[in-house]
């Protein structure tokens, strides 16, 4: 009996440790690649640091959060990231849906358009942004001047990126030509998932097409959405390459997002790593917060 239960034990804790051995790998990579350049940002940010300073660290304390908080130009990037991502994700999210619904359906060429919706993904953020210079900006070759002064909208060239009013619009939508794809196949996976019976039941109660989607298709899709948008959200909050590729943060600051002005700050200039951390620090607790209220109000509506 003690032996059974001896025998027991032991292949109990070979069990566990097999269990401990095969997550060990990925455990390292979280501490090493998350955990760790967390905690060392939240460290850095209460220290005055400047890479060019040879004096090295010095406690500072709460000054590094008090002069963000006081910063025009720090809430002046803020609420153009906001802007930057509300737009992206807002403008994803209805172009992404309305393609959904209709490669729902049975239609022809319909692989061939699902393949297509597929290229914006595979392209280089990079090789994106130098498309959209061409398109936008190129001042003899850009396809979007050429037309629309073809049609007259417009009497002369317009520097699109160099004009405060439309560079933003101008990057919301490259990257929302980018990141289509990614929302569209969340969305669309979602649109798969719903029970054919819910919609054949519909239409037996004579519920109409825009009925169904209201009372069947949405509140099947909702953490679907959810999902998608939240992940969107989060991703843009974070997204530099467009933008800095296209705009580098101007005209007069009126495209520079906060990844923009942690990179400056960061790698250009006075190399201020306490500052920079500061506002990532910022950046993550706000994404914390929002992701919270957006997710338990979405679950207080569906309940």
């Amino acid at each position: 009996m003690h032996t059974e239960k001896a025998v027991r034990h032991a292949k109990d804790i070979s069990d566990r440790l097999f269990a401990f051995l095969l997550i060990l790998p990925a455990m390292i990579v979280i501490v090493f690649v998350i955990i760790y350049p967390l905690a060392n940002a939240i460290y850095t940010s209460f220290f005055r640091y400047f890479l060019t300073d040879g004096l090295g660290m010095r406690f500072i304390g709460l000054e590094n959060y008090l002069r963000m908080l006081s910063s025009v130009e720090f809430w002046r990037a803020f609420g153009h990231t906001i802007e930057y991502v509300g737009g992206t994700v807002a403008l994803e999210f209805v172009i992404a849906f309305a393609l959904a619904l209709l490669v729902n359906t049975r239609f022809p060429l319909k692989n061939l358009i699902n393949s297509l919706l597929f290229v914006p993904w595979i392209i280089p953020s990079v090789v994106v942004a130098f498309i959209a210079r061409f398109l936008f900006f190129d001042p003899f070759h850009g396809i979007v001047n050429v037309v629309l002064q073809a049609i007259g909208i417009i009497p002369e060239f317009i520097p699109w990126l160099k004009t405060p009013d439309l560079a933003m619009p101008t990057v919301i939508a490259a990257t929302t030509w980018k990141m289509l794809p990614f929302m569209f196949v969340i969305l669309y996976a979602g649109l798969q998932a719903i029970p054919r019976e819910e919609i054949e039941a519909a239409k037996i109660d004579g519920a109409g097409a825009f009925q169904r989607f209201l009372h069947v298709t949405l509140p099947n899709m909702r953490e679907i959405i959810t999902l998608a948008t939240i992940l969107e959200f989060i991703w843009q909050f974070q997204y530099l390459t467009i933008i800095w590729t296209t705009t580098r943060g101007g005209p007069i600051d009126r495209t520079t997002t906060l990844p923009i002005l942690i990179y400056r700050v960061s790698f250009m200039g006075s190399l201020n790593m306490g500052y920079a951390s500061t506002v990532g620090v910022f950046w993550l607790l706000f994404l914390l917060g929002f992701s919270t209220v957006y997710v338990r109000f979405v679950g207080r509506r569906e309940g």
